[in-house]
């Protein structure tokens, strides 16, 4: 959801306005305010993304108000709601980076397109991401995208990182663009949360992040696979039953009548990969959140995802994550000290 703060000293237009926001979907009223003075309060509080400006206010001026907010922030967007048409004030509202100068009174038909614009130009940037892993999707190579992933995540966070709502909201919007491309949304929940939900509290977390568009990507190379061989759909259900335990070929054609050769080739043909490397990615995800999130010893975790060998869980781990265990406990430990 886009927050968006309403700042103006009538209580009507405030009013209609926040009744007007509350039928467009993906924006809320997230704090009002009566003067500029005000405003600046209310923006510390809710960081808004959105900023609705009147300029004649008493005790401090919208413009004011404005000139402040852009001494330190020239992000958030705002827009000046003004029943004045004055030359003056619209060149000084250029100088402050305004991004639109509306004039009173708003309809419901120039504010639904104002944010239309903003929901695109914000979708917009986002797009470079959605595009990746479009591409990742679309290439049917499950192991480009499990090494692709983390370097987009980090990049990903040094562009969103500052903000869990707009983390978030970007998330969502790059899932749901994911599922719903593939056309797995049907008969489904219609939102993504509804499949895979979202903590903003822990989504500034990069691993917390990666773990989850792992968790979509996954999801949607298991949909696009079934969707071309339905026998799979059983297989997957069985791994995701099964993940925590020792399983291997012999079990998943044992309980899921499917023949070897042709579980290969058709596992193959989806995810460029065969069964028991796909077995051990996801595995070995698993245990890179049991390591970032707990205190875990390499046995436990081994354990816990059906290795009864600590020893050979560790060689797994290296070969798939370039790094022994505690190489990669020293990198959650480094990036945790520097808030990451």
């Amino acid at each position: 959801m886009y927050r968006i703060l309403i700042v103006d000293d009538d209580q009507i237009m405030r009013k209609a306005l926040k009744v007007m926001l509350g039928k467009l979907e993906g924006f809320e009223v997230c704090a009002e305010a009566t003067n500029g003075k005000n405003a600046l309060e209310e923006y510390e509080q809710c960081k808004p993304d959105i900023i609705f400006m009147d300029i004649v206010m008493p005790v401090m001026t919208g413009i004011e108000a404005i000139r402040q907010i852009r001494e330190k922030d020239d992000e958030t967007i705002i827009y000046i709601i003004s029943a004045y048409n004055n030359f003056e004030l619209a060149k000084e509202a250029v100088k402050l980076k305004v991004n639109e100068y509306l004039l009173k009174p708003l309809s419901m038909r120039i504010l639904s397109d104002v944010l239309k614009n903003y929901r695109i130009e914000q979708e917009g940037k986002a797009g470079h991401y959605l595009n990746v892993l479009e591409e990742m999707v679309a290439g049917r190579d499950f192991k480009k995208a499990y090494y692709g992933l983390h370097s987009l995540i980090e990049d990903f966070y040094n562009k969103y990182g500052q903000d869990s709502v707009k983390l978030a909201t970007n998330f969502r919007f790059l899932g749901q663009r994911l599922v719903v491309a593939a056309g797995h949304m049907e008969g489904q929940a219609k939102d993504i949360e509804g499949l895979f939900a979202i903590n903003e509290l822990h989504i500034t977390e990069p691993m917390i992040g990666e773990m989850w568009l792992f968790k979509v990507i996954n999801y949607v190379f298991e949909q696009n696979s079934i969707r071309r061989y339905q026998v799979l759909e059983n297989v997957f259900a069985y791994i995701e039953n099964s993940i925590h335990e020792e399983i291997g070929l012999s079990q998943i054609i044992d309980n899921c009548a499917i023949s070897q050769g042709y579980l290969s080739r058709i596992f193959k043909d989806q995810f460029n990969i065969s069964v028991m490397e796909y077995l051990h990615m996801r595995k070995i995800h698993l245990a890179k959140g049991y390591f970032y999130l707990t205190n875990d010893s390499v046995a436990e975790v081994a354990f816990k995802l059906g290795y009864n060998e600590s020893s050979y869980f560790s060689k797994v781990f290296k070969k798939y994550e370039k790094m022994t265990v505690q190489q990669y406990k020293k990198s959650v430990i480094a990036s945790s000290g520097t808030g990451g």
